[in-house]
């Protein structure tokens, strides 16, 4: 082991040890190899806890099987309605918009779980990551949220899992190198991760398209006087991360939607 990966793991022992509430902390995990280590390492402090899966309904089949394997332990959180329901309630989720992340991904624990989560962050995946911290507030959940590895890199993750002989799911041997949500908004670009997920998972595909082919039909009015005459080329339009509206039209094209739902492109934020 190198002597700054033991640092970091001291490190993020210390952090998690000298930040203990006196609940104990809820552990996100999601069977990919950030919340393996980082469950790894809130056993190894020692500290009080609970961990949790939030079961979205669109994971990889194959992490759902490794977790209800190597982790039994980990209790489930399933949500109110599948992805397909909500879909069908909601519209479709988009890279600016995304409900099913609120909805399935990052649910709120049943009541009487801490509000301390314990997540596995880390500054290098992203711009916006590198500016939380290993510790922040979410004021959507109202819960503090702790970064133990924070400061690891991809490399020192695995050199973890290799030291701690950690089993890992498979699909990353198959060169997967992220395992969220099999249907998402931000595999909606180029480099081929779209098409390797639909040959990867083809009847997840054939559902969603499915239950898209249900919402054109459901809000078809709608949907025609956005210019959008086909089921099919809303998908189209989806797969390619298109909007339906203008930018300048946005904000006055969401309440056309019924129900306060929101179809492909309505109420995009600033």
């Amino acid at each position: 082991m190198s002597l700054f990966l033991e640092d970091k793991i001291q490190e993020a022992i210390d952090f998690l040890r000298t930040h203990e509430p006196p609940e104990g902390y809820d552990v996100r995990f999601s069977g990919g190899k950030d919340s393996i280590v980082v469950y790894d390492i809130v056993q190894k402090a020692s500290v009080k806890h609970t961990v949790h899966y939030n079961f979205t309904t669109i994971d990889p089949p194959e992490v759902t099987r490794f977790i209800l394997q190597h982790y039994p332990e980990v209790k489930w959180i399933r949500p109110k309605k599948t992805f397909y329901q909500y879909l069908l309630r909601v519209g479709l989720p988009t890279k600016t918009r995304r409900w099913c992340c609120g909805k399935l991904k990052h649910r709120v624990h049943p009541k009487g779980c801490s509000k301390h989560i314990v997540v596995g962050i880390r500054a290098e995946e992203s711009p916006k990551r590198a500016q939380r911290g290993m510790l922040s507030y979410n004021p959507d959940g109202r819960t503090m949220q702790y970064c133990p590895i924070y400061h690891f890199s991809e490399d020192e993750v695995w050199e973890y899992m290799e030291l701690n002989n950690l089993p890992y799911p498979s699909l990353y041997d198959e060169g997967f190198s992220r395992l969220g949500c099999v249907v998402c908004p931000f595999i909606c670009r180029s480099g081929g991760v779209l098409e390797r997920h639909k040959t990867r998972w083809p009847r997840i595909y054939r559902k969603f398209e499915e239950t898209v082919a249900q919402l054109y039909e459901i809000k078809k009015e709608w949907y025609q006087a956005q210019g959008v005459y086909s089921a099919e080329r809303l998908l189209e339009m989806w797969y390619k991360s298109e909007s339906i509206f203008k930018e300048e039209d946005s904000d006055t094209q969401c309440c056309l939607f019924p129900q306060g739902s929101l179809p492909l492109g309505a109420c995009q934020p600033a």
